[in-house]
């Protein structure tokens, strides 16, 4: 076969391919931001389980008290609302969390030290080191009361839309009731541990109903795209028939030629259906390839693009880890070939001996 014939026998793998990279990608990209908003809701919101008082009994995970008050910052420049939550610097700040908030010191230095947002820091034009004053309500006295903070620490999440108000300052600081964040551990029943803090008498709920709008849409998202796989799939089916009738139209002499030579019209369906499969699967796997290698740089380049002021990408996570969804890739991936095979076997039903005949008059 010359350099042409090669390139007729691979080019028209070249839209499976594109499905694949997009398909593929598509997933792998979507489930790691998923699994990131999940884990800031959890580790940096409430916890896998809230409750709503200070509770003291063993749990199955880690345990933390908090207190929390809504507050307005005022700099030189600007104002800005502040969620204060008051935790223990000591215990609060778990590897994982540092590792979400890229949190590398924790500052306790100067007057009322207060952890902020490198977005809340940027508003109010203020840098680590900076005092700045704040008005804190306190829900049980029905009052406000200025106080004096210190910028010890900033952190960046990656997802400016929950961390820009976000600030975490020592526990004496605020007057409030106190709260139990529990982060159950990988092997807990979440909603057994729930079940078990409520029969208890204590009021309590899942982050899944705290963050119920977010949660739902991240659930939407998530549906939504595995919708788009399946007619995308459909639609790399279509190619995979398409490839088949391209190198029947291409190899009419040497179709004519093994018929002559005694090949039923079974075993000459049976050869183009191992050649139209076997370029499937490889266009697949080089699809997959490609989505697995970009989706790496992903992350970087989002933080690029809005670092160089694209604005738009502020509501989306930027900062995460990409993983992996083995099970889900496999499932998509056979999905697109089962959906090729069976495209490809009930196209080919269509040539009739008659057909095959008419090759012998070109």
């Amino acid at each position: 076969m010359g350099l042409s014939y090669k390139a007729s026998f691979l080019s028209p793998a070249i839209l499976i391919i594109l499905v694949s990279f997009i398909l593929n990608f598509s997933l792998i990209f979507t489930e790691s931001m998923a699994h990131g908003l999940n884990g800031i809701l959890i580790y940096l919101g409430s916890g896998n389980i809230k409750v709503f008082a200070e509770y003291e009994p063993e749990v199955d995970g880690e345990k933390f008290f908090i207190k929390e008050s809504s507050s307005l910052a005022f700099s030189e420049s600007s104002t800005a609302p502040l969620f204060l939550k008051a935790v223990d610097f000591d215990t609060y700040f778990t590897s994982e969390k540092k590792k979400i908030l890229n949190l590398n010191q924790i500052g306790e230095d100067g007057l009322n030290p207060i952890i902020m947002s490198e977005r809340a820091l940027s508003e109010l034009s203020l840098n680590v080191g900076d005092r700045f004053t704040a008005l804190i309500y306190e829900a049980e006295r029905d009052r406000t009361r200025p106080v004096l903070f210190t910028v010890s620490s900033s952190f960046n999440t990656g997802y400016s839309e929950f961390d820009s108000s976000l600030a975490f300052v020592p526990f004496s600081i605020l007057d409030s009731p106190v709260f139990t964040e529990i982060i159950i551990n990988d092997k807990a029943n979440e909603d057994g541990v729930l079940a078990e803090i409520l029969d208890s008498g204590y009021s309590a709920a899942s982050y899944k109903r705290i963050y119920a709008s977010l949660y739902n849409n991240i659930e939407l998202s998530l549906n939504t795209l595995y919708l788009v796989f399946l007619l995308l799939a459909l639609l790399a089916a279509f190619f995979s028939s398409n490839i088949s009738f391209n190198y029947i139209e291409r190899d009419k002499k040497d179709i004519a030629l093994l018929y002559l030579a005694g090949l039923s019209l079974k075993d000459i369906k049976t050869i183009y259906v191992k050649i139209t499969m076997a370029v499937v699967i490889f266009s697949l796997a080089f699809g997959l390839a490609l989505a697995v290698a970009f989706s790496f740089f992903s992350p970087s380049l989002l933080s690029l693009l809005s670092s160089s002021g694209f604005r738009a990408l502020d509501a989306y996570l930027l900062s995460f880890d990409i993983i992996m969804p083995l099970s889900r890739l496999i499932l998509i991936n056979a999905f697109l070939l089962l959906c090729s095979y069976l495209s490809l076997t009930v196209s080919l039903r269509s040539i009739r001996r008659s057909s095959i005949k008419d090759l012998l008059s070109t």
